[in-house]
């Protein structure tokens, strides 16, 4: 794989457009033998490359509360927590997904989410934490760089996925590539709460400008190292990754200020991997419909979520997606907030319909659910979601 090497720079603000990124042909080749039936990979691999598949391929993997997976594991409870793990994998093989991202592994019977924000826990954080944080960050890329353990980096990489990896190949599942931490961070919210973090940008736009500098440069270095073990694990060539960045109404932040502080160093970030060739997907909770055409220029060229209540067309993300690549891949497509949830044998498969029409028959669809399925989600509708969708033709 071509990586590219550090680049030497100085901390600036940035004051200038993103230029279109340009394509690149995916570094990782998979022979894919002629066969009547595809493996997941192989159905996957011909997807991303545009090529035929005999199906859509299926992702599954984000199905919450420990009843529901059991049941779709058809398994007892106490049978599922004597291996959750393998109660999760026998769940998403019995939907018949070929491919899943990181795992929702419920452990308590009375578990629904954890990652939750809670404003009350920063009650005490002021915009100036944030301030502070950037006088302590270097002024040259040196500095920043010497903050770098890549041994401690690849150690973690190793521990969170390697043995997750080995079981679910040993299971005939493949991981689709989930690293959230691939691209600068943009959530400074979950480490000083919304309030401080919306007042830091406000009031301090440089400084907080200078932290999205520093991940970037940390991030990018660690990106080499995801490379690498993607190339050893034989990994998907795709990485779905990127940070809540919407509410219902609209971006958290004013997408020109975007364009001016953060973009630019998001960029950065993703430079190795998109050098490579590794597709890039980007998570769409909430309305993104004002920051797609930023993800393009960063280098997005795939989607993942999809809320429409809140005003999100697929159709015409698809159209400007377009212009930057044959192929845009969309992951998810499957409301876990309306149809899943609630929705009718009809509406269910209705909305799999619509999944295929804003992708001119299934190209570059990859069906998936919007986010975690909610607990009271009747298992039977996401059973009918998944095996309705493997009766399409492609195109």
């Amino acid at each position: 794989m071509k990586v590219m090497g550090p680049e030497v720079e100085t901390f600036q603000p940035i004051r200038k457009s993103i230029a279109p990124p340009r394509r690149a042909q995916c570094a990782i080749i998979i022979d894919i033998k002629e066969t009547n039936e595809m493996t997941g990979k192989e159905r996957i691999m011909r997807q991303i490359a545009g090529e035929e598949v005999d199906r859509i391929p299926l992702v599954g993997g984000w199905n919450l509360g420990l009843g529901n997976v059991a049941a779709l594991a058809e398994l007892s409870i106490p049978e599922y927590l004597s291996d959750p793990l393998g109660g999760v994998i026998k769940a998403n093989l019995d939907l018949g997904v070929d491919a899943v991202a990181t795992l929702v592994v419920p452990l308590e019977p009375a578990e629904i989410r954890t990652g939750s924000i809670e404003e009350h826990n920063f009650s005490e954080v002021e915009p100036e934490a944030l301030l502070n944080r950037a006088m302590t960050i270097p002024d040259d890329e040196a500095g920043v760089l010497a903050q770098f353990d890549a041994v401690a980096t690849e150690q973690e990489f190793r521990q969170n996925f390697q043995a997750l990896i080995e079981r679910l190949r040993n299971e005939n599942l493949e991981f689709l590539p989930n690293f959230w931490k691939v691209i600068a961070n943009f959530s400074l919210y979950s480490e000083y709460g919304y309030e401080a973090f919306l007042a830091a940008v406000a009031l301090y736009p440089e400084a907080v400008e200078k932290i999205y500098w520093e991940s970037g440069i940390l991030r990018r270095e660690q990106n080499k190292i995801v490379l690498k073990l993607m190339e050893e694990w034989s990994l998907l060539p795709i990485i779905f990754c990127g940070h809540d960045m919407c509410d219902q109404r609209g971006p958290l932040v004013s997408p020109d200020w975007l364009r001016e502080h953060y973009w630019p160093h998001a960029k950065k970030s993703v430079a190795p991997l998109l050098e490579a060739g590794i597709r890039l997907v980007h998570h769409c909770d909430g309305n993104v419909m004002p920051l797609i055409d930023d993800m393009l220029e960063c280098g997005f060229t795939g989607f993942q979520g999809f809320q429409y209540e809140c005003g999100v067309d697929p159709a015409i993300i698809r159209e400007k997606a377009l212009k930057y690549h044959d192929t845009p891949l969309f992951l998810g497509g499957l409301s876990v907030t309306k149809t899943l949830l609630a929705g009718t044998p009809e509406a269910i498969r209705s909305e799999v319909d619509y999944c295929f029409d804003f992708t001119a028959g299934g190209r570059g669809l990859l069906l998936f659910t919007s986010n975690c399925t909610v607990v009271e989600t009747p298992v039977e509708n996401i059973r009918l979601a998944y095996s309705y969708a493997t009766t399409h033709g492609i195109g």
